[in-house]
């Protein structure tokens, strides 16, 4: 890059920025080499408000535009106009959720692209910038995330503004104990980003009920083992816990544990006390919902249901978005699925019939469309992307080079070579044809026939009216589902019937 010779002299420029201001030169060094140096011509948007992705940018020269989106006139507006060594989409990044605005390039630019693991690793070698940006979280965010959760939505601004200044946020990490069964009743939490287990201990009347029954659970993954703890539930972000030994004012009687990286809102006791005294309303609210929450009668005691949340975390299921399943019990084998994903992405199908398996549940070797996409890391020309709703799809700026694939830990992306201008890259099979012309969808056009590789993955169909897989599947076996939701209904219901 012609304004920085060498990796020294992009770390002491980000140094000099007021964003950067504090961080350990190691960590900015870090930074540098793990991101994207990114050349940017004038007018093009870099962030479209409403998408979900994963990246940050640092400006290096030029100047970006921010704008809003006025909701009642639906025209944009400006925000501000950002330069050399300022940074944007980072609170996307830090929170997860959509961006909240449009970031176009005013001139040419020169810009450093930083993906979220990148960024979350930095920010945690980093804890006065990471205050910071807790700071601008608290004056920006906060009280309205707070205020979205049902049970707060009667609280008056002032309490919540007061409240959001008088909080704490706290970062853990994956298998860090925010609070253990028997610990003394210490504050609320509300989950920014990520997620947590719910599990108490098991006493020794239903260690021997579990102990005595767990081989019909059918267990491979315990080797035939009673569980040494009961998972109760797994909880979001947006979600709370922790209420119910402060109503109570009783010890902790289960154990909160990260099972990703977690950002949380820390209400402490004195705080949550004043809050549900000056809003009696709201307290026996939160009372009436406490009461119900993990409660045994709610929670299916027996170790079928154990097994089957035991094994949503160890395969990382939480990890996903949405993703396909196969119910074995009423697929035929038909293969239709196979053959019209096949005949809808020019002969290379995104689906196999290989992957894990839960008792009749299979979840094939089909993209998971993850809530932390890994896959979208590293990409040389950024053809790999993920829409509004969370889909992540490649674009014709694929070129092959399997970073994607290689970062992908379920192994559900492949590199394919193909023919231009052949039909291995056309249309194949008259569905897949009468598809494409029906729907509008656009033929490769013909070249050279030169041998081009690229990456193929479930794109949830993209393009199409319908997921060619679903709609073709004459039993129904085929299900897109949301994990955290589908696998706990899936719990309860076994347990009900075991």
């Amino acid at each position: 890059m012609d304004e920085f010779s060498n990796l020294e002299e992009m770390a002491a420029f980000l140094e000099k920025a007021p964003f950067f201001h504090g961080a350990p030169r190691k960590a900015l060094e870090d930074l540098v080499i793990d991101g994207d140096i990114i050349h940017i011509p004038a007018d093009e948007v870099i962030i479209h408000e409403g998408d979900y992705e994963m990246t940050c940018y640092v400006t290096l020269s030029g100047r970006f535009k921010i704008e809003v989106t006025d909701k009642e006139t639906g025209k944009k507006r400006q925000v501000r106009i950002i330069g050399a060594g300022e940074i944007v989409g980072e609170m996307s990044v830090l929170t997860g959720n959509p961006r909240f605005a449009e970031v176009s390039c005013l001139d040419e630019a020169v810009a450093l692209r930083i993906h979220r693991e990148e960024f979350l690793r930095f920010l945690d070698a980093s804890p006065e910038i990471k205050e910071r940006i807790d700071g601008d979280y608290r004056k920006r965010t906060l009280a309205s995330a707070l205020r979205k959760l049902n049970v707060f939505s009667q609280v008056d601004d002032d309490s919540m503004n007061a409240l959001a200044e008088k909080v704490k946020l706290v970062t853990r990490q994956k298998n860090d104990v925010i609070f253990a069964s028997g610990d003394e009743a210490d504050a609320f939490y509300l989950i920014r980003d990520g997620f947590v287990k719910m599990s108490r201990p098991i006493n020794v009347d239903e260690q021997s009920f579990f102990d005595s029954r767990f081989n019909k659970a059918s267990s491979t993954l315990l080797e035939k083992a009673g569980p040494k703890e009961f998972i109760m539930a797994y909880l979001g972000g947006g979600s709370y816990f922790g209420e119910r030994a402060l109503f109570h004012k009783r010890k902790r009687v289960a154990t909160a544990t990260a099972i990703t990286r977690l950002e949380l809102v820390m209400i402490e006791k004195a705080e949550f006390e004043e809050l549900m005294r000056r809003h009696p309303l709201v307290a026996d609210k939160l009372k009436a919902l406490a009461a119900t929450r993990y409660s045994d009668e709610s929670v299916v005691r027996n170790a079928a249901s154990q097994d089957v949340l035991t094994w949503i975390e160890s395969h990382d299921i939480l990890g996903a978005d949405t993703m396909l399943i196969l119910d074995l019990n009423q697929c035929v084998r038909c293969l239709h699925c196979i053959e019209t994903c096949a005949d809808l992405h020019e002969g290379v199908t995104r689906i196999t019939h290989n992957g894990i398996r839960y008792k009749n549940i299979l979840i094939p070797t089909s993209c998971r469309h993850c809530r932390e996409p890994t896959c979208m890391i590293g990409c040389p020309t950024g053809a790999i992307q993920r829409d509004v709703n969370g889909e992540v799809f490649h674009t014709d700026a694929c070129i092959g080079c399997g970073n994607c694939a290689k970062r992908c830990p379920f192994g559900n992306i492949s590199i394919v070579k193909a023919l231009e201008g052949s039909g291995e890259m056309g249309p194949r099979g008259q569905l897949g044809r009468w598809m494409k012309r029906v729907f509008g969808v656009v033929d490769m056009e013909p070249s050279d026939g030169a041998e081009r590789r690229r990456a193929v993955k479930c794109d949830m169909c993209k393009g199409f009216e319908y997921m060619g897989c679903q709609h073709n599947c004459p039993t129904g076996a085929i299900k897109t589902i949301v994990p955290s939701e589908f696998f706990a209904k899936m719990a309860v219901k076994m347990g009900a019937h075991d």
